[in-house]
């Protein structure tokens, strides 16, 4: 119990550690970012399952903030996009990634209980890239109350559909 305890805090400041990197340095935090990403997946105890997670999750959000992205629900200028072939940095990306991280871990609160991963999602998704838009790490295209809807909106399936695929991986391991 003391093990999983110190697990889940490691992993919730992991992922903060990335958070405020990408958020406070955007493209300059892109190698440390990789490089947290590596040490997490160096030390979990769900290395290929964190490892199939956040691959698909960093190709599904990447997906989906580019969408949001296009849709004009933000905006990124050419710089902080610059090193990425989409219209989204690829810190952002990498977020996601980070984001899928805490998945088996920090956030297994929500696993089996879909209705409170929506709820979650639709909260406190909206309030972390609102959080990002006051540091200037992107630009709302709406206004606060309609950006807060549309990601919570968005969320609210995104973030069950991260439980649900670490399900699916769990079992696919389980079926060898």
């Amino acid at each position: 119990m003391k093990n999983d305890v110190v697990v889940k805090v490691a992993n919730f400041v992991w992922f903060q550690t990335i958070w405020w990197l990408v958020i406070l340095f955007q493209n300059q935090a892109v190698l440390a970012v990789v490089g947290l990403l590596i040490l997490w997946l160096w030390f979990s105890t769900e290395r290929q399952n964190d490892l199939k997670l956040m691959a698909s999750m960093f190709v599904i959000g990447t997906l989906i903030d580019t969408a949001l992205t296009v849709s004009g629900v933000f905006i990124f200028t050419e710089a902080q996009a610059n090193i990425s072939l989409l219209p989204i940095p690829i810190w952002l990306s990498l977020l996601w990634a980070g984001f899928a991280g805490t998945v088996y871990h920090s956030l297994t609160v929500f696993k089996g209980r879909p209705l409170l991963a929506a709820l979650g999602g639709a909260i406190f998704a909206p309030l972390s890239y609102i959080a990002g838009a006051n540091f200037d790490a992107v630009e709302l295209g709406f206004s606060v109350p309609v950006t807060f809807v549309i990601i919570g909106i968005v969320w609210s399936i995104a973030f069950p559909f991260c439980f649900y695929l670490s399900t699916v991986f769990v079992s696919s391991d389980t079926q060898k």
